[in-house]
């Protein structure tokens, strides 16, 4: 037989067998089946509809708890308790749902579907999974033959030549994200095992709050990311409330300067431990001992304006309980009134890949904040926040400890009349992340 028709009769055959799969998959019934499930996903919205936010990154409520059932029938359900074991564990459980084939067609099958088939050979290389100021693999923007690559890399580089000030680095969302990989699976062995295909991971990401103005047309900046926490879904609430870091929780505002070495050791974290989630139009307080409901105003006010009645629940709840939108800004309230932004990236059942035990909460990403250094010395960071001073050029002007008292004190006494702050962001810069 000539090499030709062999060569088409082997396509001719492969055709036929993954035909044959597919047609197993597209019968009515079982598509039906499909379309029921992914129906089970989504839910009506609770709650007054009087914030209408819409985009092609956000989706309609989902009941993240439903899930599992969506999707039993996936290759991923593992109960392996080390890597090479979950690793074979998860090969075996794909042979099956793949169907009776051999070893020849498998790897058939595992070449067919790599994703490296999707590559043209052209596209432009990036140095990190997240957007950068830098032209990274200037490799792949000097092919000639990658004229888009090239197109893009010719602009940004202009836009840097042109940048004296370097505004438009300073305009990047993710200027400054650092990525956290996550915790190893031997830190914690008595953690118990995650339980891949049935327990449900969710990301979050805080940003950081932002003035904003009615009157005003455009906000001042966009928000920027905080943190980006990973949380499961068994877990309650308020476990991911205590993981959203503020300075307002450490810092006190008490004028010290009279008596340095007395910084009070309580926090407004623990003075005023009250807080509530707005999720999806809907309240959630914490009602762990010493916290009250700060919700009960604005819902009487809003009633009062014929705005609705809005929900409430205790952030005892857990997690896959809450109807969610990915992508929908909600928002954290503490203090009173110090609001943090954040939104609900995404929702996935847990995989075999994923840390194989219960080391939740993490923090997977982290904004790097600026670290404030002394005033006078320019050397060591910020300790001391000073007001009011007629000695010190700026106002308010910041201290490092050691500047701080030979500058302003003689003898254990102040110098001048003036106000001290103690300050604490440096040190929230140098703890993040806290597990």
């Amino acid at each position: 037989m000539p090499y030709d028709d062999k060569l088409e009769e082997t396509l001719k055959r492969d055709q036929e067998s993954i035909q044959n799969n597919l047609n197993k998959f597209l019968k009515p019934d079982f598509c039906e089946n499909e379309e029921a499930k992914i129906s089970n996903l989504y839910a009506k919205d609770e709650g007054p509809h009087w914030r209408k936010v819409t985009g092609s990154g956000i989706t309609k409520s989902l009941i993240t708890k439903n899930l599992p059932k969506v999707f039993q029938d996936l290759p991923i359900h593992t109960q392996s308790t080390s890597r090479g074991d979950v690793e074979l564990e998860l090969e075996q459980q794909i042979v099956s749902f793949v169907g009776n084939i051999d070893d020849e067609e498998y790897d058939k099958l595992v070449e067919f579907c790599d994703p490296k088939h999707l590559e043209t050979g052209h596209e432009l290389k990036m140095s990190m999974s997240l957007p950068t100021s830098k032209a990274s693999a200037l490799n792949s923007c000097y092919n000639p033959q990658a004229s888009s690559s090239l197109h893009i890399c010719k602009n940004l580089m202009f836009r840097k030549e042109i940048d004296k000030k370097n505004c438009y680095s300073r305009k990047l969302k993710y200027r400054t994200v650092c990525l956290i990989p996550p915790p190893e699976d031997d830190d914690e062995p008595d953690n118990e095992l995650l339980q891949s295909g049935k327990d449900i991971i969710y990301r979050v990401r805080i940003y950081r709050p932002f003035p904003y103005s009615h009157s005003a047309k455009y906000t001042v900046r966009h928000s920027l990311l905080v943190s980006e926490i990973v949380v499961l879904g068994q877990q309650p609430l308020w476990v991911l409330r205590d993981h959203i870091y503020c300075l307002n929780d450490i810092s006190t505002g008490i004028d010290v300067s009279e008596n340095p070495d007395a910084v009070p050791s309580t926090s407004p974290k623990d003075l005023f431990p009250s807080s509530f989630m707005f999720i999806n139009n809907v309240f959630y307080v914490d009602e762990r001992k010493g916290c009250a409901d700060i919700t009960l105003e604005l819902r009487e006010w809003a009633a009062a304006r014929n705005m609705g009645t809005f929900p409430v629940h205790s952030m005892d709840v857990k997690l896959e309980d809450v109807r969610i939108r990915l992508g929908y800004p909600d928002v954290y309230v503490h203090l009173g009134d110090c609001e943090h932004p954040f939104t609900f990236s995404e929702a996935r059942l847990a995989h075999p890949r994923d840390p194989l035990r219960r080391m939740f909460p993490f923090v997977s990403q982290v904004g790097l904040s600026q670290v404030n250094y002394c005033s006078i010395c320019s050397e060591h960071s910020t300790k001391w926040v000073v007001k009011d001073c007629d000695i010190v050029p700026f106002d308010p002007t910041y201290f490092c400890d050691t500047c701080f008292r030979l500058y302003l004190y003689k003898d254990g006494k102040k110098v001048c009349p003036f106000k001290a702050y103690a300050y604490k962001g440096n040190e929230m810069s140098v703890l993040k992340p806290r597990q």
